[in-house]
């Protein structure tokens, strides 16, 4: 064991293109699976004991709560939730709403689970402005400059409080260039708060120096070691990514699919589940195919689905306080409008 402790440790000092710090955590992760871990080759398993245990699941009313609710009813329906020990990606062109939609998702989450948000696009400044801007119901255009009335202000410091949900989730905006300080990172956060949830923005801007010289194997590697993430800790790792600009080229709705992901084919390959985001009130068009409006509303075009079926679901959304809620379309036929009210007491003309 010795032997093999210290050939390891050369393997890793000798690397090439790692850098210090990813050497130092590469060695502490090593030296922590050592001391804490005691890996052990897992046993091959029976089929019969595989079945065995799902039978048992589908007995135990208890598995459901496996799932990680997002909060949001309407997707929790269409894709039952997150599960441990799988890759989630959420795509989306620039100014579709990716970030706000991973600080809602985290904010939700953190209401009964512990959860990791990396943050590779904003930074711990620019984050806590948007957390605030959800609490205080304040637009967060307004709180990063400063441009607060003396009753907002009163409002805020009154209105705000540090709630339980707010100590399940920890923020970091570092490990952008290094998928070993990440892992360690998740790995130590895991082990002392329980993560469930590892939520990184966004996937385009991590790096590694092993692959500088070609952009698809190194965003190979990195989703596989996401993966890796998911599966070896038991968490669901959900990642934003950018898309390409072929679909803005087509002509019509321009809504995105699989091939747009952007920088290599091993996005849509790893992710368990793929969900786009799209406003097509930013493309000016003016209505849905069925004919609904656009205005405040983006849909969540879920186009892989490991675990389920694939669909679009809509959100309304409010882009200054980041709040997403179900859509709720009016009844066909006759519905009963209060304002409508009002009308009784005004003359004809």
């Amino acid at each position: 064991m010795k032997h093999e402790l210290i050939k390891q440790i050369e393997s890793i000092i000798n690397q090439e293109n790692a850098d210090e710090n990813e050497v130092i955590f590469q060695l502490k992760n090593l030296l922590y699976n050592n001391d804490f871990k005691k890996i052990t080759p897992k046993d091959s398993v029976s089929l019969a004991t595989l079945i065995s245990e799902k039978l048992d699941e589908i007995k135990n009313p208890l598995v459901s709560e496996l799932l990680i609710k997002s909060g949001i009813e309407s997707l929790d329906r269409a894709i039952g939730g997150f599960s441990p020990g799988e890759l989630v990606v959420v795509g989306g062109r620039p100014a579709m709403g990716k970030t706000q939609v991973l600080i809602y998702l985290s904010m939700r989450f953190s209401e009964t689970i512990p959860v990791l948000f990396f943050s590779f696009d904003y930074s711990l400044s620019m984050l806590k402005d948007r957390y605030v801007s959800i609490l205080a119901k304040i637009p967060t255009s307004r709180l990063m400059r400063g441009d607060l009335e003396p009753f907002e202000k009163e409002m805020i410091l009154r209105n705000v409080e540090i709630k339980p949900d707010a100590h399940r989730i920890f923020i970091n905006d570092s490990c952008s260039d290094s998928v070993s300080l990440l892992r360690a990172h998740c790995q130590k956060q895991i082990a002392e708060n329980g993560i469930k949830v590892v939520i990184i923005d966004n996937l385009q801007l991590m790096s590694h120096p092993r692959f500088h010289h070609n952009r698809e194997l190194e965003i190979s590697y990195i989703t596989r070691e996401l993966k890796n993430i998911a599966r070896e800790f038991n968490v669901c790792v959900i990642v934003s990514s950018q898309l390409s600009r072929e679909c803005e080229r087509r002509p019509g709705a321009k809504r995105p699919i699989l091939s747009d992901l952007r920088d290599s084919g091993s996005i849509e390959q790893d992710a368990d589940k793929v969900i786009f985001l799209y406003r097509p009130e930013y493309y000016r068009i003016e209505e849905f195919e069925d004919g609904i409006c656009t205005s405040h509303v983006i849909e969540l075009i879920v186009a892989k689905n490991r675990a389920g079926a694939t669909g679009d679901i809509k959100l309304k959304y409010n882009i200054d306080f980041t709040v997403f809620e179900d859509f709720m379309e009016k009844p066909a036929g006759f519905y009963f409008e209060p304002n409508r009210m009002l009308e009784i007491d005004e003359p004809p003309f």
